[in-house]
């Protein structure tokens, strides 16, 4: 039998460079990898179901795009093998319909929200004039659960027509029209952040929610902006998440409030700022991937 410390399986030609660094990185602390792509996926999931090869952890990055990884994800997920981010926690933390309301339960601040049931079980929802008028326009109209980067999701939603429209290309997916934020902005920077959660540290990280251009902050700005209030409602995310990674979008309004805008993108993004203009700063993917070796180790 041969058993690594971590497997990782991805599909995503650009997760091939984050993939490199993790095996380096590991391999420097003295913990092996094994890395599983669509040229070996049935060879190791047969050598995995006949216990010729075990992993301490899995990182998966590919069966949610092919369904040729889900026999391996679902024979690891009951084996001993800790699996990072948890398949069975996965679905209620990236679905907005099941989130929003436990955010909301938790005091954490979310735009006004109404969610919408799919359209193959309702046709015609029931908003009242007192929702609609709370809800303002413009307003956003998001997918529940089919969205991610900004997928799918109408930012300047005008009418019921459109939220019809937007309903047709998921039916099955419950829907969130949702308040439109509106950031402050400094010197021409909207105050927008993604924050990244990896496994008990968190890392913000300036985002451009337009360009999706990633900027570290400063140390003056960390003191000026309240990145200690977006670390504790981080934390406190990741509490109910339960989740090992992942990243969420917080914006500042005019009157100096925070919100949450995108909850929890289980899915990050890791290509490289220095090769990609919208990629993550090369430190950062660089404390992640030791971020996860920690843990690893701790298993």
């Amino acid at each position: 039998m041969n058993h690594y410390d971590l497997a990782v399986s991805y599909k995503w030609i650009y997760d091939k460079e984050f993939v490199t660094l993790i095996e380096h990185i590991f391999q420097g602390l003295n913990l092996s990898t094994y890395i599983i792509h669509k040229k070996n996926i049935f060879e190791v999931t047969e050598l995995v179901k006949h216990h010729g090869l075990t992993f301490t952890a899995y990182l998966d990055r590919a069966s949610d795009e092919d369904e040729d990884f889900e026999e391996l994800a679902n024979f690891l997920s009951s084996s001993a093998t800790y699996i990072i981010n948890d398949y069975r926690q996965i679905e209620a933390a990236v679905d907005k319909a099941i989130l929003h309301p436990v955010l909301e339960a938790n005091k954490l601040p979310v735009p006004f929200t109404i969610i919408i049931p799919p359209l193959d079980k309702c046709e015609l929802p029931k908003i009242t004039k007192k929702q609609m008028k709370e809800l303002g326009i413009p307003f956003i109209i998001k997918p529940a659960y089919y969205s991610g980067g900004g997928e799918g999701v109408i930012t300047d939603a005008r009418n019921f027509t459109q939220v019809m429209n937007e309903r047709k290309i998921n039916p099955d997916d419950n829907y969130l029209l949702q308040k439109k934020i509106i950031p402050a902005v400094n010197k021409s920077r909207r105050i927008w952040f993604r924050v990244f959660y990896a496994f008990g540290n968190v890392i913000p990280l300036w985002w451009d929610d337009r360009t999706h251009i990633y900027t570290e902050p400063a140390d003056w700005e960390t003191k000026k902006y309240p990145l200690k209030k977006i670390h504790n409602m981080m934390i406190k995310i990741a509490g109910l998440a339960k989740l090992d990674y992942f990243s969420t979008e917080f914006t500042i309004d005019e009157t100096g409030k925070i919100w949450i805008i995108d909850y929890v993108n289980d899915q990050c993004d890791m290509r490289f700022k220095s090769k990609h203009i919208d990629g993550v700063p090369d430190k950062i993917v660089e404390k992640f991937i030791y971020f996860m070796a920690e843990k690893v180790r701790s298993i």
